[in-house]
């Protein structure tokens, strides 16, 4: 299945300076109490380049075991959120956050406002192309 390049919008990444161990995060998964993702109305949303339905369904079950044991990534989180990102979620096992914005201002006060506290911090425009699903 072939997917279109997703909306366009802004991403800013942040990370904090504490790792994540990934064997860790996934020796601590429990497979059978996942809250699985909507990936066909993610792939819908897509389609029909809906940013606000791509935002809506972020998912990162991998959360459920990163952020209790590292708060600074979701101190992370909160402050993107505060700081006025539309959707924020945690990459892949962490610690890693991502924020989506439509605005490049806003992505740019999102930035400047989290380089207090976190030292990699960085913004990116998602363009995007057409990608095969296997």
């Amino acid at each position: 299945m072939e997917l279109p390049a997703p909306p366009h919008c802004w991403v800013v990444l942040a990370k904090p300076v504490q790792g994540v161990s990934t064997q860790s995060v996934y020796q601590s998964l429990h497979l059978d109490n996942l809250d699985h993702p909507d990936t066909q109305g993610m792939i819908q949303a897509i389609k029909q380049s809906d940013y606000q339905g791509v935002c809506k369904r972020l998912k990162n079950v991998l959360e459920t075991v990163t952020l209790p044991k590292n708060p600074e990534v979701e101190l992370i989180k909160a402050q993107m959120k505060r700081f006025g990102a539309d959707a924020v979620l945690m990459s892949g096992s962490g610690p890693t956050v991502f924020g989506l914005v439509q605005q490049e201002s806003r992505a740019d006060h999102i930035y400047n406002s989290l380089r207090g506290f976190c030292e990699e911090v960085y913004v990116v425009r998602l363009l995007g192309s057409h990608q095969t699903l296997d």
